[in-house]
């Protein structure tokens, strides 16, 4: 979210550099949509990249990049699986960076994107400091050394004139890399340019209408279902299930829209609004749902995985069990009590652990002058594929769910107002 004092600090930046302040902002968009700092509101915001830490850990030594790469800090290659693995949330993002500051605090600070820029802790000497320490205090708490680093870094790849020409491709790869194309780094850049403009001119006018209300009338509500549509496919999720009713969560998302856009913020779908529509393109979601796992929307009490946790409990009990009955002479051989006690280890003293053994010792009591027998292992291979299917279908409801909560589309229907 970009402050009054953010955008004030670039736009006097990008001037006293002949840059225009529209690419300046833009670009500045695209990196950290204008967040300053962490959550301790000093720190500069930041990313850690791990394959950089492999590499600037290697110049100082073979043996410190052995300490980052056991700590879990440093991988050979860029590995979308592991990358951000734990940077989903500021206060994790802290918690890493001081870990590899434990370990070497040049290399930890090279090798993290710093700033409103995300300017690369290892181009502090291009920038003119010693140190990539001395480069991130220059940062730390303060605005105006982050826009400094940010112009800088234009200044020295030569981008000034590309970004005040619009030649977007050649600033996407100079500024983020031959890779650029894969995130549509360019088509972002191009669009938040065009939406700064805008915002730019209105707030030189004077308009900071901030105004809303619904539209004056005459939309169907196929008509209505469509923008809602349009707005979900733009990842302003808020708006809800398209569902045709003009209510107050589509006159939020609509607003939200038109804020985005550098567009009056009315709530109104008219005329500029329309056209603006027809040629945005989908907003970047916060770095924080974009990188959110399962496990942060469970500790964050999300119904849906809980639930699918529960489910795959149960589908792994099905195949622990249909083992247990494949195996059943083995296992009567040792007696009941060494299973129960096997149940007991691999629970791992789980609230479950008493169904799945009464689970078994019902199948126990059922099968046991069974065992041996063919039909026995029948029934427990049925048991184990029931239970593999189980554990899968959890697995793609739990992926569906952080799917929908990476892309932003997770929101209820509409209620009309």
């Amino acid at each position: 979210m970009f402050s009054a004092d953010v955008i004030r600090a670039v736009t006097d930046g990008a001037k006293a550099a002949g840059l225009r302040p529209a690419g300046a902002l833009a670009l500045v968009e695209v990196e950290t949509a204008g967040a300053m700092f962490e959550q301790d509101g000093r720190t500069p915001t930041f990313l850690y990249e791990r394959h950089i830490a492999w590499r600037e850990a290697a110049k100082v030594s073979r043996m410190l990049q052995s300490a980052f790469a056991a700590a879990g800090l440093a991988i050979p290659h860029w590995s979308r699986a592991t990358q951000y693995k734990d940077e989903g949330s500021s206060a994790r993002r802290l918690g890493l960076i001081a870990r590899a500051r434990a370990i070497h605090e040049e290399t930890a600070n090279r090798s993290a994107s710093w700033g409103l820029g995300q300017t690369m802790g290892f181009l502090y000497a291009e920038l003119g400091f010693r140190s990539a320490c001395e480069m991130v205090d220059h940062m730390t708490g303060s605005l105006s050394g982050q826009v400094d680093c940010f112009i800088q870094e234009l200044k020295n790849k030569r981008l000034i004139g590309p970004l005040n020409a619009g030649q977007y491709a050649t600033v996407a790869r100079g500024y983020n890399g031959s890779g650029y194309a894969a995130n549509h780094y360019d088509t972002r850049l191009a669009d938040a340019d065009k939406r700064w403009t805008r915002k730019l001119a209105a707030l030189d006018a004077g308009d900071t209408s901030v105004m809303v209300s619904p539209p004056a009338g005459g939309l169907s509500r196929d008509e209505v279902r469509d923008i809602q549509k349009k707005l979900r496919g733009l990842g302003y999720a808020s708006v809800g299930d398209p569902n045709g009713g003009f209510g107050v969560k589509t006159v939020g998302a609509l607003s939200q829209f038109q804020a985005h856009e550098g567009l009056p913020v009315t709530g109104k779908y008219d005329d500029a609004t329309r056209a603006a529509m027809a040629e945005a393109v989908p907003i970047e979601q916060p770095r924080e749902r974009q990188a959110a796992t399962a496990a942060d929307l469970a500790e964050a009490g999300s119904k849906t995985i809980q639930t699918a946790d529960h489910i795959s409990l149960a589908g792994k009990a099905k195949i622990a069990i249909g083992g247990l009955m494949a195996g059943g002479g083995a296992a009567e051989h040792a007696g009941g009590e060494h299973v129960n006690n096997l149940i007991d280890t691999a629970q791992d003293g789980i609230d479950k652990v008493n169904q799945v053994k009464g689970l078994w010792e019902s199948v126990h009591d059922l099968a046991g002058p069974l065992l041996g027998h063919p039909a026995i292992f029948v029934a427990a291979g049925v048991l184990i594929v029931a239970g593999i299917v189980v554990v899968l279908l959890a697995r793609t409801i739990k992926a569906h769910r952080v799917a929908d909560h990476n892309s932003g589309v997770h929101a209820g229907p509409e209620i009309e107002g």
